[in-house]
């Protein structure tokens, strides 16, 4: 009788794990529809993120998928806050889907993540142009709690993205943690990035992943889209990334993308060439355009010279002056 039971214990078992291998091996529509998704959500998985930087959105494919498990890998542990930044521009990008900008990201540290790196500091996203209040922060005591975190939030549709911020390669983390978190992606429709600082490659379910790396900031300009656009010799202008397509299922990997963000139109642009550096720098910092305005008397386009950073013009001596030399 005993072991009656026993087989038929056996059987229910092996009946509920087919049952769950098709599920998870169902495609995404199938599954979504399983789950009883409308016309409105099939609709929203199906949004790309364009990040207005056209040769980047052609090779993925028309822009970055949202329903899925995104990497982004910085090489070293100084960079952790430069793929922070670039995390922060993708989850504030304009014309994105409402719940983008609009709900709140949890943003996971695995444990070690933000001693080394540092939290996600409000007036730095703020800087980015992503709203502060609403980021929520959280670090679990160990990984295997930050990963359960993890797929958790994934699954909520009340978040607008989860962040996992990840730091080496842990022994409990592969292939399987990766292939569970973009499942849950897949059902939500939410994105998933997981930030992986100074890690090695290794297999993933993610089908996009970067290699973010600091670049040089575009010229700080003054006057900028007038006839009188002029670059301030030194400035500090908009933040550079370059952006390697290392993983792409949806097109070419293997290029590289200068990449700068505008915090005020919310989007990604490359630096123009031609005008702005054919000029050379010299002239740059020593002429400058006098400009009309209202009322004015003086005549637009006007060129004049300026001292720049050199020493200021000789004077003349006061003796000098005194016996109508000046």
């Amino acid at each position: 009788m005993a072991s009656a039971h026993r087989a038929a214990a056996r059987a229910a078992l092996a009946s509920l794990r087919r049952q769950i291998a098709s599920i998870e091996k169902a495609a995404p529509a199938r599954a979504a529809g399983a789950a009883g998704w409308s016309g409105e959500r099939d609709a929203e998985r199906a949004v790309l993120l364009e990040t207005g930087v056209e040769a980047f959105d052609r090779e993925t494919g028309g822009g970055i998928a949202l329903a899925v498990l995104t990497e982004i890998h910085a090489p070293q542990a100084r960079d952790a806050g430069l793929a922070a930044g670039f995390a922060a521009c993708l989850l504030s990008l304009a014309g994105a889907p409402s719940f983008l900008s609009r709900d709140p990201v949890l943003w996971i540290g695995a444990p070690g993540t933000f001693c080394e790196a540092g939290v996600p500091h409000g007036h730095g996203l703020a800087a980015f142009g992503f709203a502060p209040e609403r980021l929520l922060t959280v670090e679990p005591k160990s990984l295997a709690d930050a990963l359960w975190v993890a797929e958790e939030a994934a699954r909520t549709r009340g978040l607008a993205a989860t962040v996992l911020d990840m730091r080496g390669n842990a022994k409990a983390f592969g292939l399987r943690e990766t292939q569970r978190l973009h499942r849950r992606a897949q059902a939500s429709g939410r994105p998933v990035f997981l930030l992986r600082q100074s890690a090695a490659v290794e297999a993933s379910a993610a089908p996009l992943r970067f290699v973010v790396e600091p670049a040089p900031s575009a010229p700080a300009l003054v006057l900028a889209g007038t006839a009188h656009e002029r670059a301030v010799p030194g400035g500090i202008g908009p933040p550079g990334f370059a952006v390697t397509i290392e993983k792409n299922k949806a097109g070419p990997a293997g290029r590289t993308h200068r990449m700068h963000w505008n915090s005020h139109e919310r989007t990604f642009f490359t630096e123009r060439t031609g005008e702005r550096r054919e000029r050379p720098a010299a002239a740059a910092a020593t002429t400058g355009t006098v400009v009309g305005f209202p009322g004015g008397t003086t005549h637009p386009g006007v060129e004049f010279s300026l001292p720049g950073d050199g020493p200021d013009p000789a004077r003349p001596s006061r003796q000098g002056m005194a016996a109508g030399k000046g």
